[in-house]
């Protein structure tokens, strides 16, 4: 009894030990309500562009003041998210460790230095409605290489925006407003909704 015993306690302290190894080597400090902040600000982006200035792609419209509109939105989004990164590790009592928060930026940054050639690239050449699939698939490889070191609705968040950028490839530029309402606005809501339920705020 007493060996039976001494063995299911090696057996949970093995387990605990795995689990904070793990946990030490992962990013849990997203923050979903941020997530969801970030989400509210790129609909106002996009019904920005429908109401006021047309789709930066729209021969209409006012291309240049279009394009600004989604700097604001990155600028706004960016800020948030980092300030509730901020937060929830405060709240969480877990400190960004240096290590961790370099291994997250290494797996953002090279998919997103591409979307911002690619876009560069886009705008110089008047290809402006290859933009939302350049936005899409760009930002949801960086989320899917991030989400290796983070938990896992990250990963599939990123997959469902390589999905959205395929969609939206596939589409008639007319629907790029809608692809990018679909995956900075409403995925952003739905994953950040997710995360705030299920991984503490």
């Amino acid at each position: 009894m007493t060996e039976s015993m001494n063995v299911q306690t090696a057996r949970e302290n093995l387990e605990y030990i795995r689990q904070t190894l793990e946990a030490a080597g992962q990013f849990t400090a997203v923050p979903g309500k941020a997530l969801m902040a970030a989400g509210v600000v790129a609909l106002a982006g996009v019904a920005s562009n429908a109401l006021f200035t047309g789709s930066p792609w729209s021969s209409g419209g006012l291309p240049a003041l279009a394009l600004d509109i989604w700097g604001v939105v990155l600028g706004i989004s960016v800020a948030i998210v980092c300030f509730g990164i901020y937060r929830k590790a405060g709240q969480m009592r877990t400190p960004l460790r240096a290590p961790l928060v370099r291994k997250l930026i290494w797996s953002l940054c090279p998919a997103l230095f591409v979307g911002g050639v690619l876009t560069n690239l886009a705008v110089r050449t008047q290809n402006l409605d290859w933009l939302p699939a350049i936005w899409l698939g760009c930002y949801g490889a960086a989320v899917v290489n991030g989400g290796q070191v983070s938990v896992a609705p990250v990963r599939y968040l990123g997959l469902c925006f390589l999905l959205a950028a395929w969609g939206a490839a596939a589409s008639p530029a007319s629907m790029g407003l809608a692809w990018l309402a679909v995956g900075f606005g409403w995925l952003h809501l739905v994953y950040g909704a997710y995360i705030a339920w299920r991984h503490n705020g």
